[in-house]
């Protein structure tokens, strides 16, 4: 059976730097595969109740990106761009083809960059509670100053955990809640160094523009929300439906940022329609 204690990671070496995934499931050629990303300080953790929904029926790889997780987390800049590339690199290695993107969080950013700079890599891409199209205030906002402050701060672990504390909401029973949160969450979290952390939340919020990405990006697409208000507010889902009109829209009920594991039989509902009938409308 699997669970988050079962899922052994595997190292590719990419110039000298380990990057980790998981893998399970049946090579089925006639049915894609699943590319499973991690968010910002996440690991393939987060994905558990997909992992093993899915590879009942077919293969599944989800990746640890860089910095996260097992994988190697060098001194440098990490940028949505860098983890898009490692991961094409990653899905060359692996013989990956024609799979299935679904990032969580920030993973659902560096979903869409890969599939809009490698536009034959995917046959569809889904994202989950991603803040994908933030709007241009957002970077001079006072909360993502403050924010940026504490993870490039002398309290950074304190701020990253409480921002992960915040982001799962209290929509579940609190006993629930904090298994989730101990379990799925904090373990990735504590692991992820400071420079990986800053680095990437100031690249991704201050440097990178989704919208060639999303100009790019022609096959199948479907977004997961969660109730979390700060995303809400932030990823402007009309702007990227006018870039890409094949974009559906779900939303789980009463569940917050972390949804993969609070409300897994949503998401799987979900993710097995879009695999039935959303690859399938737009192609």
């Amino acid at each position: 059976m699997i669970s988050c204690g079962t899922l052994k990671p595997v190292l590719l070496c990419r110039d000298g730097v380990r990057l980790a995934h998981v893998e399970a499931g049946p090579t089925a050629p006639q049915i894609p595969p699943l590319l499973l990303i991690n968010g910002w300080t996440g690991d393939h953790g987060i994905f558990t109740p997909q992992i093993a929904h899915f590879a009942q029926s077919r293969r599944v790889v989800a990746v640890n990106i860089r910095g996260h997780g097992a994988s190697d987390a060098p001194e440098q800049e990490y940028t949505i761009a860098g983890f898009a590339d490692d991961i094409a690199w990653q899905c060359a290695q692996l013989e990956l083809l024609k799979p299935v993107v679904i990032g969580h969080s920030m993973g659902g950013r560096i979903a869409l960059e890969l599939c809009g700079r490698y536009p034959d890599l995917a046959s569809g891409v889904v994202m989950i509670d991603t803040i994908v199209m933030p709007p241009p205030i957002l970077r001079e906002s006072r909360e993502l100053t403050r924010l940026l402050e504490g993870i490039g701060g002398p309290n950074y672990l304190a701020v990253l955990k409480a921002n992960a504390w915040e982001m799962g909401c209290d929509f579940d029973d609190p006993t629930r809640r904090k298994m989730i949160y101990e379990t799925y969450v904090l373990p990735s979290c504590e692991q992820t160094p400071q420079h990986v952390a800053y680095s990437m939340i100031r690249n991704a919020t201050l440097n990178y523009d989704p919208v060639p990405a999303a100009e790019a990006c022609r096959i199948p697409m479907a977004y997961i929300s969660a109730d979390v208000p700060l995303v809400n507010v932030t990823r402007d889902l009309d702007r990227l439906q006018e870039i890409c009109p094949q974009l559906v829209i779900a939303k789980t009920m009463l569940a917050g940022h972390f949804n993969t594991i609070e409300a897994a039989d949503q998401v799987n509902t979900m993710l097995d329609r879009f695999l039935a009938v959303g690859l399938r409308r737009w192609r």
